[in-house]
Formats: structure tokens, sequence, C-alpha cells
């Protein structure tokens, strides 16, 4: 009896072992988000964990088709007062036609309207592109997460977005209106072995495949999210509930653009997660990530234009495998301990 409580002990705390020390490899993989100085009002210090709503600070390049100029307030595809077939597919095949450049670069991928996912043969993409994230704060501007004081990088790459409607404004810009824009987050931790720097310069050179691109998606993926509609028009507004993605476009000045984002995935996509927005046109729906931009024109490759732009959500960590790992060393420390205090009352 005394023999078998050895080996009953023996292997407890061996399991014990093995949570505690057998999944932290895997919890310092992860992407994390900590205070990096002590916030102005006085509630957080260096090194404290961060949750909360965030906001994304990057900048990206960005390829994107072009369309002809037309009369003021004509517009073409699906959409109020557009000409195509009144679908969104129908939409994306007149834009088709009518496009004066394609996007540069550009590559079958399949585009998600209303949640389903349609064929890549529907259309090439109409905007991609690379972004570098170089800092995130909390809403109050306080630093939780930055390049150099994380010794690590976040890359990230958008694709698949298709066109649908276009209508001409004044001064020759033009509001377009798409779908179907998937966006990815890579993480890389500069002292891995293999860590690439993110580098621009190729251009749509650089691009490996619909959702590659050297220097950029070769790290960890750690967040998938894709565009999604009844947030940013409503019902008969330009185009209307099914727009996911929409722009202004002048062809010398550059313009702006929004999308909101739902995660699909990702190692992390439990923590952005939140359905942080509401839609103020659809009850009920929610997005996890908005993306408000400003564009200028780029003498960068063969960019068509680039930009220095925030993302807002919330991020709310999850517990890493470490914890679980610690909470059940914890667990099995103390049956042990219970078990030898046992022991001792029933020899007394």
């Amino acid at each position: 009896m005394k023999n078998k409580t050895k080996i009953s002990t023996g292997g407890l705390m061996l399991a014990a072992v093995v949570a505690c020390v057998g999944l932290a490899p895997t919890a310092r993989a992860q992407f994390t988000m900590s205070y990096e100085f002590n916030s102005g009002d006085g509630l957080h210090h260096a090194g404290d964990a961060f949750s909360g709503p965030m906001r994304i600070n990057l900048a990206n390049f960005d390829m994107g088709s072009l369309y002809a100029p037309m009369a003021l307030g004509a517009s073409a595809g699906y959409g109020a007062g557009g000409t195509g077939t009144q679908s969104v597919s129908g939409g994306i095949g007149t834009l088709d036609s009518a496009q004066a450049a394609g996007a540069t670069g550009a590559a079958l991928q399949s585009t998600v309207i209303n949640g389903a996912a349609q064929s890549a043969s529907l259309s090439h993409e109409d905007s991609w592109g690379i972004a570098q994230i170089f800092s995130i704060t909390d809403l109050a501007g306080n630093l939780v997460w930055s390049e150099g004081g994380k010794n690590a990088q976040l890359t990230i790459m958008f694709y698949g977005e298709k066109d649908f409607y276009v209508n001409q404004l004044a001064n020759g810009f033009q509001e377009i209106n798409g779908v179907g824009m998937h966006v990815d987050l890579y993480y890389q931790n500069k002292s891995e072995v293999g860590y690439t720097a993110y580098n621009a310069t190729p251009g749509s050179g650089g691009r490996t495949g619909p959702s590659g691109y050297s220097t950029v998606t070769d790290g960890n993926l750690i967040l998938s999210t894709v565009s999604t509609s009844g947030f940013i028009h409503n019902d008969g507004t330009l185009g209307g509930l099914a727009t996911e993605f929409a722009s202004t476009y002048n062809a010398t000045s550059g313009g702006t653009g929004q999308v909101y984002l739902n995660v699909t995935g990702g190692s992390m996509a439990s923590a952005f997660d939140q359905n942080y927005f509401n839609s103020p046109f659809v009850a009920g729906q929610t997005a996890d990530l908005f993306a408000q931009f400003t564009t200028t024109v780029t003498n960068k490759s063969d960019w068509l234009v680039s930009s220095n732009d925030p993302v807002t959500g919330a991020f709310v960590p999850v517990p890493e495998p470490s914890t679980y790992g610690l909470a059940g060393a914890a667990l099995l420390s103390g049956m042990i301990a219970l078990r030898r205090r046992s022991q001792k009352r029933a020899k007394a």
C-alpha cells in the first residue's frame, strides 16, 4: 500500500510538471498587448496587461481598379440609380466591363457576399494591398503595443474586394462600393529564426498568390477577417445595405474609405471577436473592427495609393495555454498536499 501511494504521488507530480512546463512554449509564441509606459491617468502601469477598446495605427499601400469619368450624378452597377442587373454579382459584371484599368497584380479570389463565398471566377479583385502596424494604443492614446517595445512585427494583407457600384461625384471624385474584402494579420517575433522585415518596395511583384505577399504573410496568422454589410449605407442609398467597402477616389489627389470587418479565424480570433460595433441600419448586425482611411496618390513602386490609417475595435485576451497549465499544476499540488495530510492523520 505504501509503494502504491508513492507511485500515485509521483504520477501526480509528473502531471503537474507537464502541465506547467510543457505548454509554456506555446504561450511564449502568442501575441500579447501590455502597457509600455505608465498611463497619464495613473490607472495603468508599464507591464500591465491590456484589455478593452483599442486603436490600431498602420500604414498601407493599395492597388485598385479605375473607372472612366461619367456625367455628374451618373452611376453604374448595382445600387441606387445603377444600370446593371439588380444584384451584387450583376453589378460586379457591369463594372468589370467598364474598367479603365484593373487592379495591378489582381488575382482570382473568392468573394464573400452576405456571408456566402462566391466563385473566384466571378471576376478579378478590384482592391488589394499590404500594411504594417507600427503601434496600438488604448482610446486615451496610451501605448500598449509597438514594434520596438515588443521586438515584434505585425503585418497585414488585404485582398479579394470586388466593386459592384460606382457613382460620379463632383470635382472628379467617384464613390465606389464593393464586397468581399479579406484582411489577414500576421505576427513575427524579431528574435525568431527566419524573421523577415516588412518591405513594400516590390509593389505588385511581391505578391505570391491570392492571399500571399513576401515579407508580409510569412509570419504566424493571428487574425483573419472579412468585410460585412449593413453598416455603411442604408437601403436605397448609393450601393445600399449590400455595401461592405466604400471609397471615394480622385486620380490626382486620392480620397477616403471605410470598411467594417468580422473575425473569421486566426490563432487570436477569440481575443478580437468582440462584436464591438452595432449596425445603425440592421437590428442585431454586429462587426468587430472598423477601418477608416484617407489615401494619397503614391509614386512608390507601382502602388496606386498609400495611407496612414487607424483601425478601431476591442481586444479581450483569453488565458494562454500556460495559464491553464499553471492552474492545473496548482490543483495537482493541492491534491498531493491533501493526500499526504490524510495519510499522516491515518498513521496517527
